[in-house]
């Protein structure tokens, strides 16, 4: 499968909280590369980031207050949404306005020179200066620790911006709310023979802060991830 350029066709999820701020730059972001599909999963939002990503011309799927579970049901319903659809890659960025749309020539660049590559993983660890000290050192305990029990070369697993092949993902029986979802999805796909790849990407950090909680959220990432 492919693009009638020969271009793989790429459907992205992103999962935004109260997200008003930062969607539509994420979405403009991404517009010059022609993605088959952008689906917005709104969960819960008050401050109409439906609406504004909407505006965007993207799709938008709507968690009402208290029906999501955090990102990992976020990005679970937007698994379910798109599956039945004919495309090679899922891509997954945060809408917080912490990861650059344009980082996404990297992954392309990379596919192009090496199109088996099943599964890229957005990596800020040559940005490390910009990572706040704290956040940096339990990403690495957590990338390190759970990278060994997988068997597999790791630099970041709590990025959340990714590309996975279709054909890879729909096979994965995903549980996770929260921020595991992203490590359960590295986990379970550690069990195939994958193509694995690194892409450099930036470290943002604004000053809205994040919704990961630190240590508390490596923690509860790293307990879900051993039980996968």
């Amino acid at each position: 499968m492919s693009g009638g350029d020969g271009r793989p066709r790429i459907a992205a999820i992103i999962a935004a909280h109260d997200e008003g701020g930062h969607i539509g730059a994420v979405l403009r972001g991404l517009r010059p590369y022609g993605l088959h599909r952008i689906l917005v999963v709104d969960d819960g939002s008050s401050d109409g980031t439906g609406s504004l990503a909407a505006a965007e011309g993207a799709e938008v799927l709507r968690l009402e207050p208290g029906q999501g579970g955090g990102k990992g049901q976020a990005l679970r319903a937007g698994i379910a949404r798109l599956k039945a659809d004919d495309f090679d890659y899922y891509l997954f960025l945060d809408g917080d306005g912490q990861h650059d749309p344009a980082d996404l020539k990297g992954f392309l660049d990379h596919l192009a020179a090496h199109p088996r590559t099943d599964f890229l993983i957005g990596s800020r660890f040559l940005d490390r200066a910009r990572i706040p000290a704290r956040r940096w050192r339990t990403n690495a305990l957590g990338t390190w620790t759970l990278g060994r029990i997988a068997g597999v070369t790791w630099e970041d697993t709590q990025s959340g911006f990714r590309m996975i092949r279709k054909k890879v993902l729909d096979r994965l029986d995903l549980k996770a709310t929260g921020f595991a979802i992203e490590m359960e999805i590295a986990m379970k796909a550690a069990d195939w023979n994958l193509a694995w790849a690194h892409i450099p990407i930036q470290a943002i950090y604004h000053g809205g802060g994040s919704h990961f909680r630190g240590a508390l959220d490596t923690w509860l990432i790293a307990k879900f991830s051993l039980r996968c």
